[in-house]
């Protein structure tokens, strides 16, 4: 055995477990199965996140979100009661005095300068899950309503149906380290560390991000439709050629209620979407175009197509389609534990904060999702 193991260390271990929104101590060496225990929590993540919203102007109640343990060591809610009670007597409280809460409040989600995580995990739902492999039930049914039966006659019974896809969470990760030489000879290394680690989670945002749109653009080339190019213009004044409330909504309604689903989703680049808020039959004419502003990563109302969101990201791959869905039926997400601990390498004279998680997109009914092509030239 190589000597260099004994002397690795893993510092502040902790683990997310996505179904009861707690972060907990971890033991990096167990793995993630079925006879994975959770213990010791360390926080709540959805009365921290309210708590740190600023929604309570009482400072103390962030407090609340932590718990105490019996184990040694582990009261975490009196040590955020220091921690707090110290920075509002002033005083500087570095990273190293409480470092396992700093390392949790990072993965809870500490966003600086944030990197542009698109919103395409907002699309479908998600399900939280700490068992990695397992199936995902549809249900479904045939049901008949017969009518004008004859006079002692009883209907035939129909019945219900269900599918199943088999659902395997992979692991993602990413990895932030520093060099004792590092620490030595630049000034600020510690606090940019930190700001690297939290960064890091913003990473994590963005490639789950870029998860859903693979999935989504790999499954709905299945489902052509053709659509107008909503900024396409003839004639001098130029006017708009197409008007897609006539042209293209109508036909993705029915081609969604022929398949007994609810067109309620439509998913493109920005620029497709300047293009059709533009045009002089969604905006009116004669009327002024509309000012535009920044509309990446969100999610719009349809002008003109009521119950329809549109969700705007440029991570989408091309300008020209758009991918149009029953957002319920077509997707989901299945989100497991995350990892997060800093392993030492006195060796290699090494720090190095990691993450694991463990995140996938999976369309559970490909009839439910369709690619529009021919919407931008």
């Amino acid at each position: 055995m190589n000597s260099t193991e004994f002397t690795k260390k893993f510092i502040n271990p902790i683990i997310h477990n996505p179904v009861d929104n707690k972060i907990y101590c971890d033991d990096p060496s167990k793995r993630l199965d079925e006879n994975y225990v959770y213990e010791n929590p360390i926080v709540n993540q959805k009365i921290y996140s309210l708590a740190k919203s600023g929604q309570d102007s009482d400072q103390f109640k962030i407090v609340d979100a932590f718990y105490n343990n019996d184990t040694e060591g582990t009261k975490f809610a009196d040590q955020a009661n220091d921690m707090v009670t110290k920075s509002l007597s002033g005083a500087v409280i570095t990273s190293k005095e409480y470092s396992l809460l700093a390392d949790t409040t990072t993965l809870l989600g500490t966003l600086e300068n944030p990197i542009n995580t698109g919103i395409l995990t907002q699309i479908f739902e998600t399900i939280n899950t700490d068992t990695l492999v397992g199936k995902y039930r549809t249900m479904s049914d045939d049901l008949v309503y017969f009518t004008n039966l004859a006079e002692g006659k009883s209907p035939e019974p129909t019945f219900g149906s269900a599918s199943e896809v088999s659902v395997e969470v992979p692991k993602h990760g990413g990895a932030v380290a520093i060099t004792d030489r590092a620490r030595q000879v630049i000034a600020g290394a510690d606090a940019e560390y930190r700001r690297l680690i939290s960064r890091l989670q913003d990473r994590r945002a963005l490639s789950e991000s870029i998860i859903v749109r693979t999935a989504i653009e790999a499954v709905a080339a299945t489902n052509n439709q053709a659509g107008v190019d909503f900024g396409a213009t003839t004639g001098t004044p130029a006017v708009s050629t197409y008007n897609p409330g006539l042209l293209l909504w109508p036909v993705l309604q029915d081609f969604f209620d022929g398949k007994q689903r609810v067109f309620n989703a439509f998913v493109s680049n920005a620029l497709p979407y300047y293009e059709y808020i533009a045009n002089n039959n969604t905006r009116g004419f004669g009327v002024p175009a509309p000012t535009v502003s920044n509309a990446n990563q969100q999610a719009k109302a349809i002008p003109g197509l009521e119950g329809v969101t549109w969700f705007v990201d440029n991570l989408m791959t091309t300008l020209t389609e758009g991918y149009a869905m029953d957002r319920n039926a077509a997707g989901k997400n299945f989100r497991g534990p995350t990892r997060a601990y800093t392993v030492t390498d006195p060796d290699n004279e090494t720090e190095k904060y990691v993450t694991k998680s463990h995140f996938e997109c999976v369309i559970v009914d490909g009839t439910a999702i369709a690619r529009v092509t021919g919407i931008q030239s």
